[in-house]
């Protein structure tokens, strides 16, 4: 016997079918990705906020992070390569506290 919210969901698919808006879909007709089979539901929602143009301040801030180190790769003066460690430095804080606080809310 289906769990109850399966039912729920097979329903409203069920429903959304017979008013055709799971028509011309991007990917209709074209076998699933093997790779986004095995994502998990966290996956799923990273996906979905990155194509909907939000990211997690944590990702943003280690994209930033990778930016300013091969900034950094091409200083030489060592008094500007020190302020940019000490930027980089600020920002991994940073990231690791949202990062924390996102695992935090995660478990509540």
């Amino acid at each position: 016997m289906a769990h109850w919210f399966e039912r729920i969901a097979q329903r409203a698919v069920d429903k959304a079918a017979a008013e055709g808006k799971l028509s011309g879909l991007a990917g209709e007709g074209r076998p699933l990705d093997p790779e986004r089979l095995r994502e998990t539901a966290e996956d799923v929602l990273h996906r979905m906020m990155a194509d909907g143009g939000f990211l997690p301040q944590g990702v943003t801030l280690a994209r930033d992070i990778e930016a300013k180190r091969a900034v950094l790769a091409q200083i030489e003066d060592e008094a500007e390569r020190k302020a940019l460690q000490r930027q980089i430095a600020l920002m991994e804080l940073k990231r690791n506290i949202a990062i924390d606080a996102r695992r935090k809310f995660a478990r509540d």
